[in-house]
């Protein structure tokens, strides 16, 4: 699928995603989710983090749900 994002001055920016509704999510994933969500709603950081990221790794295949850990904790921080 296609994530969209519109800030509110107008800048546009379209990345590709795989749907992460093929896999389960740990708890611990969800949590770390909620963390990264809230960082964007206070601007301690910006959702084009994750673009950066999808652009350097490029990751052919749905993460497993440890390896998604991991980036949200790299994201948030914590690893």
């Amino acid at each position: 699928m296609t994530v969209t994002l519109i800030t509110k001055e107008g800048d546009r920016s379209e990345t590709r995603v795989l749907s992460g509704a093929a896999v389960a999510y740990s708890q611990r994933e969800v949590d770390l989710s909620l963390g990264l969500l809230a960082r964007f709603v206070r601007r301690e950081s910006s959702p084009a983090a994750l673009t950066h990221w999808w652009n350097e790794v490029s990751p052919g295949e749905i993460l497993r749900s440890r390896t998604r850990e991991a980036t949200l904790e790299g994201w948030l921080g914590l690893a």
